[in-house]
């Protein structure tokens, strides 16, 4: 009933390219969202057929090379997931369909009003959709946001990684990706981010942030060195 009443005959778009079941907490971050999609980008690089639009093409040509491949990786995903829900038609060649949005930097979908994101991390890509807004970051784990933990975050969150059980490479990558993903979903910078939204708590499949003294729930899913996290403001 919520889905028709979005669009008619709609229903949600849900595609991991890759066996991606095993991964903890995906099944929630997949009922969080009207459309999702995991793409190994190992399955779907060299690219051969026109996939940019001209604004995504004079966008690429100023990038480096391996800036370049994770910005291909994010329009294929996205154009992939407008197919999936419904917005194009599925014989619509990629270089129509737009994945920039007006302010060139914000992703869309195509000619869609539902509201995306998009991010990609080593070989994966994701990209979500919902009708309100929504950020997801897409992180390896590693010792990367340890080694920034103290500028990353605030006084508050400096006990997180101590009296967290997941370890301090998977607290830390957490933390660091709720920032991000709250960057997107609340529309902010992420200097921003990182200085006004506080990480309360990190858990294996749900979290808890806070932003303007309210508190919001958060939730993961991790598989194969990798952690999702998913913030949607119909939560907000």
């Amino acid at each position: 009933m919520f889905l028709s009443e979005i669009i008619p005959g709609f229903t949600s778009s849900i595609s991991l390219r890759e066996d991606f079941s095993h991964w903890s907490g995906i099944d929630r971050l997949q009922s969080a969202c009207l459309g999702m999609i995991l793409l190994g980008t190992e399955a779907v690089f060299p690219i051969k057929e026109d996939l940019f639009t001209p604004r995504e093409a004079a966008k690429s040509v100023k990038m480096s090379p391996r800036r370049r491949r994770d910005f291909t990786a994010a329009r294929l995903a996205l154009k992939r997931l407008t197919r999936q829900l419904g917005f194009v038609e599925e014989e619509r060649p990629d270089w129509t369909i737009e994945t920039l949005g007006s302010d060139g930097e914000k992703p869309c979908l195509a000619e869609s009003t539902l509201y995306c994101s998009v991010s990609h991390s080593g070989r994966l890509v994701v990209a979500v959709a919902n009708k309100y807004p929504i950020g997801v970051d897409l992180e390896a784990v590693s010792k990367k946001a340890l080694r920034v933990w103290n500028l990353l975050t605030l006084p508050k969150e400096r006990e997180l990684i101590p009296l967290s059980s997941l370890g301090p490479e998977r607290t830390a990558t957490r933390a660091w990706t709720i920032k991000e993903a709250a960057a997107k979903a609340l529309g902010l910078h992420l200097f921003e981010a990182i200085r006004e939204v506080e990480v309360v708590r990190v858990g294996e499949e749900e979290g808890v942030m806070k932003y303007k003294e309210k508190t919001y729930p958060v939730r993961h899913a991790e598989g194969d060195g990798y952690v999702i996290t998913l913030i949607t403001c119909d939560d907000l």
